[in-house]
């Protein structure tokens, strides 16, 4: 990873679902709402200031028939073919 650059998503699963609080590219803060995220960067890069994203759980992918999810595997969204 660059110096100065936002980590890639690979690099933020660990954190899927969360606010994480970027410092110079690297998570300096997280938590389960963007101002705990903030003050966990704060107590650590006291002197920085931290950017906070979200990192989302599930990325959902729109294929034809189905929903692909991240996964890769194709959900049908026609259900009424269940028994």
């Amino acid at each position: 990873m660059k110096k100065d650059t936002q980590p890639s998503w690979t690099d933020l699963a660990p954190y899927a679902g969360r606010w994480v609080a970027l410092v110079r590219g690297r998570v300096a803060g997280v938590g389960w709402t963007s101002k705990q995220a903030q003050q966990a960067a704060k107590r650590n890069r006291s002197k920085d200031e931290a950017h906070v994203i979200f990192v989302p759980a599930v990325e959902a992918i729109e294929d034809g028939d189905g929903i692909e999810d991240a996964d890769g595997i194709e959900d049908d969204k026609d259900d009424s073919t269940l028994t």
